[in-house]
């Protein structure tokens, strides 16, 4: 059913086509202003390597997320082709910056694809990563001292199941890889266009059970896993064959020893499987652990959980409370120790064991821990915490002696006296083993780094904390106007280290930090990306809507305004996606500024000042109907109110924008309100019984619930409308409910009822519009939109070139009805 929908849409919107766009040879560009914001402005990624010599900076993958194809099994979002983990930050690009000297090696010479799961060595001399293609998965190294890159292995790695696919031994001499045993075939082809054809299209639909919604493991979801998760372990030298560890399994984790000489394997039981749901997947209900040796020979089995045990054997065993064993880690100031905590599954205590290489002699008790381990971070032989599980998110963190663990544990307030909202955490290094550990000076002290939250706004520190004395000394701190964030630290005193520096007016750059002797090297210097935006003033708003909720916002005034010579217009843009965006970078005044094409903040360029709002909501189960409808019109009153009593907006010239459901918005406004004098939707839902599905799947379906659906579309309203709309939609918009058939729709209605109104299909885009060519015309037909409605021109000349089959038949009450120019 949704394959017919999705063609038949698609037909509609090519008949549409040879009418409202022209071809290749029409495009048009805007302003080289307003064009400039087209290019995506990302800062690479640090990464430095253990010794502090060298930085490694990873450029992000442009649309990073966007374009990784993602399936979802057990709620693990993967890529089907390379079974790699979909949202793993990719990366485009690579160069290596020495940190003393300021030489820059840049990397030309890796083959196409994007750079997943980078890692340095121990030595600091190579820097792993997984070559993603379109087709596999490979690892590489980068040799920092040849200067160039090496292909390990032609086996395509595993990365379902595990978090990532490989990890360094600790010495640096090789890596231990997942390798995919399985060829993996996609799930769905790429839609192909349609094509002419001297044929009829037939397209059947087959009646079929729904698909179960519940989280059981169901047979398909069996054989997806079985396929996908079956993996073989290899060891992969830097310098030789590659070398099979083992048979195939299941593995869900693998860590090798501090000494590289053995293996600890947790593998899921796929016998048991039939009732396995997302939490048993996260949780490894179903793995037993084992250690092995470098070939693979089993040396010792740690755990075997009761889900795994056969009823046989369960019967066998007498009647006790289950011993539960979980946090296995190898000790990281040993050779090739394992630990773990294990306790009575009715206990609210833990018990930590150790065994320890050959793995002959029956497990120790370790130490006995008040309350359940989370986790053990190890330091240096004489300093590592223990993680204390308090329930509802809460943990307590205990230092103790990794030598004499039966001494007094002390509870540390490393977190204890946070504020709200502010962020700390432990500064990680690697020992002489090559194990990652927390960084420990003098065997007492830890260094953290975060930020704190001061009225408002976060500032970036770093700091010290004596466990002896439970006491956090604030190193340095950063200031006015910049916001300069510690990335690593360079001296064990702590006195020496790597910051992110940015400010309003500044790009982010890297810097070294020297506070012994007062001295600080800029390591990048990347150019302001926007420079026709200095100068430009931007400040943040925030406006109280009934009840007391906030509308919050960036506000942007060209660099001419004077209040003094009069009022400017202004453009409003909604934005969906901003809340989630805003909640993942720090609050400050000093951060610089996220530019992008895609809402108004282009068109502070043509002298109009923008407010870019963050958090309207937006049509959801949650927000629907008059309420949503009562707060839109409310939040919308309350910003033009507030900006009109400003003496900065013209009342007369406010255009209001969005894309996809902030489009949504943008129409119900129009046809609720008379406070704009244009609106801009691009690629929005408008008939939502095109979208019958949209309100929670079947429970609250179009056929369940029609007014609903009715009432909650913006096309049954468009007789109220009495300014213009400028719609704008990708040609090859593929979103569910998103067709380019809606836009089409509200066309044909509008100039039906006599309506101004301008249509707008972008041949190559898809909901996301990401073609240059089509990002450029939509600018340049927005900023044409916009003049007709700003600028002293004269009335928008109407196209009446409609063909017949677009017309809507318009309600005979209506037809008599005069609709006033929406320039007066």
């Amino acid at each position: 059913m949704i394959i017919i929908r999705a063609l038949m849409l698609f037909v509609s919107a090519c008949i549409l086509s040879n009418v409202v766009y022209a071809d290749a040879s029409s495009y048009k560009q805007p302003s080289p202003e307003i064009a400039e914001l087209i290019q995506q402005h990302s800062v690479p990624e640090a990464l430095v390597n253990a010794k502090g010599s060298w930085m490694a900076l990873l450029e992000l993958a442009e649309h990073a997320g966007y374009n990784t194809p993602a399936n979802t099994l057990l709620g693990v979002q993967y890529n089907p082709v390379t079974s790699l983990h979909s949202d793993a930050p990719r990366y485009s690009g690579l160069s290596f910056k020495h940190i003393d000297t300021g030489a820059l090696i840049r990397v030309t010479n890796i083959p196409q694809g994007q750079i997943v799961y980078p890692a340095w060595s121990a030595n600091g001399r190579y820097l792993s990563f997984v070559l993603e293609t379109k087709t596999s998965a490979h690892l590489w190294v980068y040799d920092i001292k040849q200067r160039k890159p090496v292909g390990l292995s032609n086996f395509p790695l595993n990365g379902f199941v595990v978090a990532k696919p490989y990890e360094w031994l600790a010495d640096g001499s090789g890596l231990i890889a997942n390798v995919r045993v399985n060829s993996l075939k996609t799930h769905s082809s790429p839609k192909q266009p349609i094509t002419e054809s001297n044929g009829p299209l037939v397209v059947n639909s087959m009646a079929q059970p729904a698909l179960e919604q519940d989280s059981v493991f169901n047979a398909k979801k069996h054989a997806q896993f079985m396929a996908l998760a079956l993996g073989q372990l290899y060891k992969i030298p830097l310098k030789g064959k590659e070398v099979p560890i083992g048979q195939p399994a299941y593995f869900s984790e693998f860590s090798s020893s501090p000494d590289a000489t053995n293996l600890l394997v947790a593998m899921m039981d796929v016998q048991n499987l039939s009732q396995m749901t997302e939490q048993d997947f996260e949780q490894q209900n179903y793995s037993v652990w084992q250690i092995w040796g470098m070939r693979g020979a089993p040396l010792y089995e740690v755990y075997r959980p009761q889900q795994t045990l056969s009823e046989q054997a369960l019967l066998a065993q007498t009647i006790s409370d289950p011993t539960v064993k979980s946090r296995f880690q190898w000790r990281a100031d040993k050779g090739a120790t394992l630990v773990w905590a294990q306790s009575d599954i009715a206990s609210e205590s833990d018990s930590l064991y150790s065994i320890s290489a050959p793995f002959r002699r029956e497990p120790r008790l370790y130490a006995e821990v008040d309350g359940r381990v989370l986790e053990i971070i190890w330091g240096d032989n004489q300093l590592a915490l223990i993680v204390i599980d308090l329930g509802n998110g809460k943990k307590e963190y205990r230092a103790f002696s990794p030598l004499t663990p039966e001494r007094v544990q002390i509870r540390l307030n490393l977190f204890d006296d946070m504020a709200t909202n502010e962020r700390r955490e432990l500064v990680m290094t690697k020992n002489d083993l090559g194990v990652p550990v927390v960084k420990v000076a003098g065997g007492r002290y830890l260094f953290i780094k975060g930020n704190k939250h001061n009225e408002g706004v976060d500032v970036p520190f770093l700091a010290r904390f004596d466990t002896r004395g439970n006491l956090l000394t604030f190193i340095w701190q950063s200031s006015a106007p910049y916001f300069e964030q510690v990335i690593a630290l360079l001296s064990n005193d702590g006195m020496q280290f790597v910051t992110r520096k940015e400010s309003k007016d500044n790009p982010t750059n890297y810097f070294s930090r020297n506070l012994t002797f007062d001295v600080v090297e800029q390591l990048t210097k990347y150019p302001h990306p926007y420079p026709s935006m200095q100068g430009i003033r931007k400040e943040e708003m925030q406006f109280v809507v009934g009840g007391g909720e906030k509308i919050k916002g960036d506000f942007y005034l060209p660099n001419r305004f004077d209040p003094s010579l009069g009022r400017i217009p202004v453009v409003i843009w909604l934005n969906h996606d901003a809340v989630k965006t805003s909640s993942q970078r720090e609050k400050s005044p000093y951060l610089f500024p996220e530019l992008n094409a895609m809402n108004g903040v282009p068109f502070v360029h043509e002298g109009y000042a923008v407010l870019n709002v963050q958090n309207m909501p937006v049509l959801s189960d949650l927000h629907q109907g008059e309420q949503l409808d009562k707060y839109l019109r409310d939040a919308a009153k309350v910003i033009v109110d507030t900006l009109v009593s400003q003496g900065i907006a013209d009342k007369d010239k406010i255009a209001i924008g969005g894309q996809g459901l902030a489009a949504t918005n943008v129409l119900k406004l129009l046809t609720q309100t008379e406070l704009f004098v244009t609106g801009i939707a691009r690629s929005g839902l408008y008939n939502l019984t095109l979208a019958p599905f949209i309100f929670d799947g079947d429970e609250h379906s179009m056929w369940l619930d029609k007014s609903k659906y009715l009432l909650n579309s913006p096309l049954f309203s468009a007789h109220n409308i009495r300014s213009s709309v400028l719609l704008v939609h990708g040609y090859q918009d593929r979103m569910e409910g998103r067709f380019p058939i809606q836009s089409e729709r509200m066309f044909s209605a509008l100039n039906d009822l006599g309506k101004t109104a301008r249509l707008v299909l972008l041949p190559h885009s898809d909901h996301r519009f990401s073609n240059e060519q089509d990002l450029l015309h939509m600018l340049y037909e927005q900023q044409q939109w916009l003049k007709l409605h700003f600028d002293p021109l004269p009335e928008i000349e109407t196209d009446e070139s409609v063909p017949e089959h677009l017309r809507f038949e318009p309600v005979s009450e209506e037809a008599q009805l005069e609709y006033p120019s929406p320039w007066g």
